[in-house]
């Protein structure tokens, strides 16, 4: 493999050529896993990290390239037994496969789309591993496991011991032995799919792990394959196997052939890498709420408010990302606050609460209507506040770090992609009161003044850098710090839970001086003296403002398109860039109006950074206010200008199909005539204005208006 790859857009293309070396079926899988990957990458500025990114994707590609996945597979029938069989040769080791093995037992939900993940309702120990795994399953199918109720350990020991099996309940599966796991498979669409479960038997002694669904065959649809399979790993051939029993052809044989035993090869061919990847603050999601209860939850809200909400979403952003997104933050926050209940033994008391920085208030209006008081604050008012009920509390207020920001009576703080406020959180819950505690999402990389934050350590990626350094803005606010990983549609889920404090009530003066100092080296500034206080009770007697010359977000959202610059500005430098581009002759034929062909100029292709070079300082400088620049800018004029990887030409006009008119019931006779190409007709033609040699395409098969003088640029 050639390794002369210095940038990331050398990788890519890179990349891609060797895709084209792999079979078919596997091109469109990598070349997809490859451009998600250039995305997330392709604005990695910091030599060192960008080295180990090239470094990294060319170690991945050689083994890609090596295992050949896809093509190499032996497919083979063994028909003494009628087991359908496929193997793999791999690198990978015994406690390697396990490792896999562990994954796939635990989280059948990464790749199994039907779960929303799985419960271990008993975990034992077999001292023989003389067992027949079929009648194990048959004896177990026997027992009402769907009664959550009436199965436990004792239930379950019961009906092993009459089928013969002696176990002893264990939670270390380390050491070798034969363990047996009765699974409780949650479903990630409840209309569809009901629980179900399944027996799994770990054959240490074999090196070989069975699954076997303990739902009946005839029952459909299934959340896994109903059939028995197993993975079996050959150390002396180091080759690992799938067996389904049966000759069965079924879509559920292809999903585990194509999709779970690649998955599996992978996982066993690179666990040790994978674990050190993953060794940082959490590795599994929703560790602190129950799982089972957290599917239930989400369905039922998501039905309560998510489809309702979509329909009726004002804002510019995603409702499909963001209303689901809420959703599912708001059912692990109930489920976090019933836990908290329970565990005090409160049930007629809701908690109460304050989001900072609440956005659309979606979290809020959910929180509210589900009986929890609270109130969400930020700096400007969305369209979307107009359409809750009266009952959720919204309000427009901006959030200084100081004594006014402080919420002694409540008891939870939220910080759900707070921004700028988020390394505020743990420190105002902190100050707030000592039985007041916080939930905080971190999304976008903040400083304590308001400064884009700066990682320290070159060797992690921004954002998880940005995590250790608030896990230990938390814990010197003296809070015991949990950490969990949400299931949300979003790259940013780790969110950090600030329970009970790591100190005593008493000790509250000498945490807010430790909190004071950590202010101080974070901002090169002293902040005024304080009082004591008494976090105990209500009264909190800081004065002044804890940080000066803190920014905060202006309560009006400038808008910075280009779609505000002054319209004269725009049409000057289009042209001026069209003039560059037509300087370099391209010529198309195309039909004059007589019939006989002619030759228009299509221009030349010219970089963002050439371009740029042309427009004069004070213009420039326009622009550069503006997100995007020059190119954002372009892009608002598509109709004229078509810009791809950096590179800018001149769109040349078509002939586009007039769509039909729409059958609307409409009082308005006007409002139905505009349907069709009458709307676009209003708009004058640039070419036809603007370039030398007019518009190509004749009046009446432009798309926009050809009225007006020509050529207005020499």
């Amino acid at each position: 493999m050639s390794m002369r790859v210095g940038t990331s857009k050398s990788l890519y293309k890179y990349l891609l050529r060797e895709c084209q070396k792999l079979p078919k079926d596997a091109q469109e899988f990598y070349k997809h896993s490859i451009k998600q990957s250039f995305k997330q990458h392709v604005t990695e500025t910091d030599p060192t990290r960008v080295k180990q990114i090239i470094e990294r994707a060319l170690e991945d590609a050689k083994w890609v390239m090596k295992k050949n996945i896809f093509a190499s597979l032996n497919h083979t029938m063994t028909s003494s037994n009628q087991t359908n069989m496929i193997g793999h040769n791999t690198l990978a080791t015994v406690e390697q496969f396990w490792k896999a093995m562990e994954i796939w037992n635990s989280n059948p939900h990464l790749v199994n789309r039907r779960l929303c993940g799985a419960i271990h309702l008993y975990v034992g120990k077999i001292s023989s591993s003389q067992i027949d795994n079929k009648i194990l399953a048959s004896k177990l199918r026997d027992v009402n496991l769907m009664s959550d109720t009436s199965v436990n350990d004792d239930h379950i020991r019961q009906t092993l011991q009459e089928a013969g099996i002696k176990t002893e309940k264990i939670v270390d599966t380390s050491e070798i032995g034969v363990y047996i796991y009765i699974k409780k498979l949650l479903p990630r669409n409840s209309d569809k799919f009901q629980p179900s479960h399944e027996l799994a038997v770990l054959d240490k002694h074999k090196n070989e792990a069975t699954f076997i669904a303990l739902q009946q065959a005839c029952e459909e649809p299934n959340l896994s394959p109903h059939f028995p399979y197993s993975f079996c790993y050959e150390e002396e051939k180091r080759n690992i196997t799938l067996k389904i029993e049966n000759d069965i052809k079924s879509a559920s044989v292809n999903w585990l052939k194509e999709q779970l035993f690649q998955k599996i090869i992978k996982w066993a061919d690179t666990a040790d890498t994978g674990e050190k990847e993953n060794t940082g603050l959490v590795s599994a999601s929703l560790n602190l709420v129950p799982i089972d209860k957290y599917c239930q939850m989400y369905q039922h809200l998501k039905k309560k408010y998510g489809a309702e909400m979509v329909k009726i979403w004002p804002e510019n952003t995603d409702p499909l990302k963001f209303v689901y997104e809420d959703v599912a933050i708001a059912t692990y926050l109930l489920l976090l606050w019933e836990q908290n209940r329970l565990q005090k033994g409160i049930s007629n008391t809701y908690q109460t609460f304050v989001d900072l920085g609440c956005g659309n208030g979606l979290l809020v209006h959910i929180l509210n209507s589900e009986g929890h008081q609270g109130i969400g604050l930020d700096v400007r008012k969305r369209r979307i506040w107009d359409l809750y009920p009266s009952t959720t509390k919204l309000q427009v207020q901006p959030i200084v770090p100081s004594a006014e920001s402080l919420f002694p009576e409540v008891d939870w703080i939220i910080g759900n992609h707070s921004d700028e406020l988020t390394p505020w959180i743990p420190i105002i819950a902190a100050r707030s009161s000592y039985k007041c505690k916080f939930f905080l999402l971190p999304c976008c990389c903040y400083e304590l003044s308001g400064e884009k934050y700066q990682r320290t350590d070159s060797s992690r990626s921004q954002y998880m850098d940005y995590m250790d350094y608030i896990y230990n803005l938390c814990n010197t606010c003296g809070f015991k710090t949990e950490i969990d990983r949400l299931r949300i549609p979003s790259t940013k889920r780790i969110c950090f839970v600030g329970g009970e404090r790591n100190y005593p009530v008493e000790e509250a003066t000498k945490i807010d001086i430790i909190i004071k100092e950590f202010i101080n080296s974070k901002t090169d500034q002293k902040t005024e003296e304080m009082d004591e206080r008494h976090l105990s009770g209500v009264e909190n007697n800081i004065k002044s403002d804890w940080l000066q010359h803190y920014k905060i977000r202006e309560n009006e959202e400038k808008v910075r398109n280009c779609t505000r610059l002054d319209r004269g500005l725009i049409e000057e430098l289009m042209i001026l860039i069209a003039k560059h581009l037509l300087s370099k002759w391209q010529p198309k034929s195309i039909d004059s109006l007589d019939g006989t062909e002619r030759m228009w100029n299509a221009g030349g292709i010219m970089s963002l950074e050439e371009l740029a070079s042309i427009i004069p300082k004070q213009k420039r400088m326009e622009l550069k206010n503006e997100c995007g620049g020059l190119q954002t800018l372009l892009k608002n004029n598509s109709q004229v200008f078509f810009v791809n990887q950096g590179h800018v030409q001149l769109k040349m006009p078509s002939v586009q199909a007039v769509p039909q008119k729409k059958k609307i019931v409409s009082k308005n006779k006007s409002r139905m005539e505009r349907y069709g190409n009458v709307t676009r007709k209003q708009k004058p033609c640039w070419f036809h204005v603007n370039h030398p040699d007019g518009c190509p395409l004749r009046d009446e098969d432009c798309s926009y208006k050809h009225q007006g003088p020509k050529f207005t640029f020499s």
